[in-house]
């Protein structure tokens, strides 16, 4: 297997996303876990996510920055919103997921609501958020794209490696992908072998 350094960064996100996201949070002791409130919006287990960040902070229940960004999004993004926690308004939809997976975005990662949960797990978008409300969004502004964000108590920088599952989100500054890759692998294959000698 090869050495993370000299992996492109297509292999790197492949091996972070073969791994639990609580091993990645472990090999970073335990910090840049995003808190717990913010979690998988699928009715249903399954969901997987690794890509890029792009980090977008928008006024509490308006979602203007979250449009202006759809248009400029490449494969293997993961958009990252900083909605102020704000969950009297979903600042996502099926629509916009759909819109963002055109361009080939792998997930959405909001500190807000969203809407049409059923309708993203059908797609199999991966989306992680505060809640969920039937309630739309104002479209007003003001908005900051592709500076960093504070999502969950942790700040996502432009090009941080965002990972999620069942469990919740994690970011790993890209300057220690290679690093955190290690220790997590090494962490997962520890845990695998404890589960193997108990006997499951």
């Amino acid at each position: 297997m090869s050495e993370p350094a000299e992996l492109t960064e297509s292999e790197l996100i492949e091996r972070f996303a073969a791994l639990p996201v609580a091993n990645v949070g472990d090999a970073m002791d335990r910090l840049n876990v995003v808190d717990s409130g913010i979690q998988s919006v699928w009715p249903s287990a399954g969901i997987r996510m690794a890509g890029r960040a792009v980090p977008v902070t928008v006024a509490g229940g308006d979602n203007l920055g979250i449009h202006e960004v759809i248009p400029t999004l490449e494969p293997g993004d993961v958009l990252v919103v900083n909605g102020q926690g704000a969950t009297h308004r979903a600042l996502i939809g099926e629509l916009i997921a759909g819109r963002a997976m055109a361009r080939g975005c792998v997930g959405f990662v909001l500190d807000a609501s969203v809407r049409d949960a059923v309708d993203l797990e059908q797609m199999r978008f991966p989306v992680f958020a505060r809640g969920t409300t039937p309630a739309g969004p104002y479209r007003n502004g003001p908005f900051q794209a592709q500076v960093a964000a504070a999502v969950g108590t942790v700040v996502v920088n432009p090009g941080d490696l965002v990972l999620g599952d069942d469990d919740g989100v994690a970011v790993v500054p890209w300057s220690r992908a290679a690093e955190v890759l290690l220790k997590a692998e090494a962490k997962h294959a520890a845990e695998m072998k404890q589960r193997a000698e108990i006997g499951f």
